[in-house]
């Protein structure tokens, strides 16, 4: 019984407005997302969250520019859903697209994404919830009463007194001691149902879903008991007042999946559409999905801009300029036009008067001088820093990773990352204007007045013992972000698996399809997507991509180019051109050879939890609290870590800050990653190899 994402005709009688609860927006966004099954402090009580109901809900204040990047987002986000959903199945029983994906975001049977007006961008102020399930066994002799709405229990509440027990046993009855059912089925298409005797069945005759018949199959008795006395959920078991168990009466069908199968229920294994009991405080009640991203400013729309579909050649040729890929010397017209654009007006009137001179003197030895002068002038612009840029040629191999970009999950894809670091560094690392008379990346090298020492010798020592340890670390560059501009959104919602498949056995090992689920509907009929924008601060990282090459060639990596840095050629551009898509959701990362690009990945993500594990032991922060974000960008090789602190809260970085200007370097030695079961499951051998490098250059 999920959520029905319909709601009432307006002429049905209303219903009693559900309670609001009061959260922070992101928990409200997350954990108590509608769908979620919770418990309030103290276990009074299970509940359902649902959205809210008003006909004005408040919308999240956002840019144009960062709701298209949520729309794009979530484009790629079905897509690859979809794609790695339909997978499932066997080849007599295939994945069905509608247990794949939620009804909305389909169309004739395969992916297709709604218009943006069909959603509503949601600031996560206000969730709605209402008890729920509405079952109740009773402690003492194990009766078990059953409601389908608040309305009808609240109707009831009397037939649940002490003085109306109908208890079975005379010995207890009377001694009533009611509880809250706090176990549920669930199934990975999203449903989740209270427990009840009987089950949800298809008749093939009535082409019709059928509920549980809800009585004894032998004495037609509508009184039943709970006999919940195992440790093990699955072994408990209903029984109707004169003990008759007809079967196992402890299994449900889905109602969503059998009704969506219809015929086919009575072809594909019973495991399609089997629920499985769980308490509804497990975790795998309810997965919110969520993703986030580094925030374009509206000056940055020529950023977002190439990341749209139809402008691929337009992200290559970023690509390849910020890269250095398929350097092409301009032509003396090309120059001539880019400092004509430039304001060059003077340089671009020398060069057409001696164009003019040439075709008057054409065929005079006059003619060889002046052509001598034109090449000496053009050679003297393009030796002139920073005056004529490089044009560059999208190689074959970058154009055929741009239309790769669906498999890779704009979570790691290099190209979408490039371009959100370029956004990154156009508007705080390079940024020249101080906010509040404070600079808005602060390099520890270059610390400003509220992060420097108060006497010179103090900072000039400092900058010293700095400069050596990052030598030593093999850092670049490392500083304060004093406002890192993310937006994180919620989307919808799983159970049972995080993962587009999940893997049940039974008389066979099968791979099904986990239903991607949208929120309820708005009051507005609108569906929501919670957005968090979030201001936060970060220590943003980059490192030496000549450590980095020697690393990887330590590491025996195969694929490794022979590079020295002084090339125009970056690393960062070899790395991209071994990139091979492992997937959203992980599907294509097997064992294989050593490949660059997935052990600068790992570099990345082990370099990345070994700061954050510093940065949660100094500054008191939790270390749930802290994420990171990386760039597979060499020149810049880089990551942020920055504290998921929300917007309106104070983030206590700054402590972390005075930590550093210390020169606490006792974190340095013994570090290993903080999430090994990420680690470990995805990121192969390289992790072994990532830390075990670290931990013997910091011993």
């Amino acid at each position: 019984m999920a959520f029905k994402k319909k709601f009432r005709s307006p002429d049905d009688p209303p219903e009693q407005s559900a309670a609001k609860m009061s959260r922070s927006r992101g928990q409200l966004a997350t954990v108590y997302a509608p769908g979620a099954l919770f418990t309030f402090e103290g276990g009074l009580g299970a509940c359902l969250s649902i959205s809210d109901q008003s006909q004005h809900p408040a919308k999240a204040d956002v840019s144009q520019e960062t709701a298209i990047q949520i729309h794009l987002r979530l484009r790629e986000i079905w897509q690859s859903w979809y794609t790695r959903a339909m997978q499932g199945g066997t080849q007599n029983h295939p994945a069905v697209a509608t247990l794949c994906l939620d009804q909305a975001l389909l169309r004739d049977g395969a992916f297709h994404a709604p218009a943006a007006s069909r959603f509503e961008l949601v600031d996560p102020k206000a969730m709605c919830y209402v008890p729920a399930p509405m079952d109740f066994v009773c402690n003492t002799c194990g009766r078990f009463r059953k409601f389908d709405t608040v309305r009808q229990a609240s109707t009831h509440l009397d037939d649940l007194k002490r003085e109306n027990c109908d208890s079975r046993s005379e010995e207890l009855k009377g001694k009533c001691r009611w509880r809250q059912l706090d176990v549920i089925f669930v199934h990975w298409s999203g449903n989740w149902e209270a427990p009840t005797p009987g089950r949800w069945e298809w008749s093939v005759a009535e082409q019709k879903l059928l509920p549980p018949i809800g009585s004894c199959l032998i004495c037609h008795s509508r009184k039943f008991y709970l006999i919940d006395k195992s440790p093990r959920i699955g072994e408990w078991v209903f029984e109707c007042e004169r003990g008759h168990k007809h079967g196992d009466s402890w299994l449900q069908n889905d109602p969503t999946t059998t009704k969506l199968l219809g015929d086919d229920t009575t072809t594909r294994p019973p495991r399609w559409r089997r629920m499985e009991p769980i308490s509804y405080r497990a975790t795998p009640a309810f997965y919110p999905h969520s993703e986030q991203f580094v925030v374009f400013a509206s000056d940055q729309r020529d950023l977002l801009t190439m990341l749209q579909e139809g402008n691929e050649e337009q992200l290559a040729g970023f690509a390849a300029e910020r890269f250095g890929v398929g350097e092409r010397p301009p032509s003396d017209e090309e120059i001539v036009e880019v400092l004509r654009k430039a304001g060059y007006s003077t340089k671009v009137s020398q060069y057409e008067r001696l164009i003019g001179m040439k075709a008057r003197l054409n065929g005079t030895a006059m003619a060889e001088e002046v052509d001598a002068q034109l090449r000496d002038l053009v050679v003297d612009w393009k030796a002139t820093p920073g005056l004529v840029p490089l044009q560059h040629e999208s190689p074959a191999w970058l154009m055929q990773l741009v239309a790769r970009r669906i498999e890779f999950g704009s979570r790691y894809d290099p190209l979408v990352l490039a371009v959100e670091h370029e956004a990154l560094s156009r508007s705080k690392l390079r940024a020249t204007t101080p906010v509040d008379g404070r600079s808005q990346f602060v390099r520890f090298t270059h610390p400003d007045k509220d992060l420097a020492p108060r006497t010179r010798p103090e900072l000039d020592t400092q900058v010293s013992r700095t400069t050596d340890l990052f030598r030593a670390l093999g850092v670049t560059e490392m500083g304060l972000v004093r406002e890192f501009d993310l937006c994180r959104f919620t989307h919808g919602f799983t159970r049972m698996s995080t993962d587009p498949l999940i893997e049940k056995s039974d008389q066979q090992t099968l791979r099904l399809p986990v239903r991607l689920n949208l929120f309820q509907e708005l009051g507005n009929q609108k569906i929501p997507i919670y957005v968090v924008n979030q201001s936060n601060e970060a220590i943003y990282i980059r490192l030496r991509p000549e450590t980095v090459y020697q690393w990887l060639h330590s590491a025996g990596v195969g694929d490794l180019p022979e590079w020295d840095g002084a090339n125009s050629l970056e690393l960062g551009a070899h790395v991209l051109e071994s990139a091979a898509p492992f997937g959203k959701f992980f599907a294509n990362l097997t064992p294989g050879p050593a490949n660059t690009y997935r052990y600068v990945y790992t570099l990345l993500h082990t370099y990345a939890h070994a700061v954050m594990k510093a940065v949660a032991e100094f500054s008191g922060l939790d270390l749930g609290s802290l994420g990171s974000t990386s760039f597979l960008r060499i020149s810049h090789s880089s990551f942020t870590e920055m504290a998921r602190q929300w917007i309106w809260a104070t983030s206590p970085l700054s402590g972390e800050t005075t930590t550093l200007s210390s020169l606490n370097t006792s974190w340095l030695p013994g570090r290993s990653c903080v999430a090994p079961e990420v680690c470990v499951t995805r990121c192969l051998e390289a992790h072994a190899r990532a830390v075990s490098s670290f931990r013997r250059r910091h011993a």
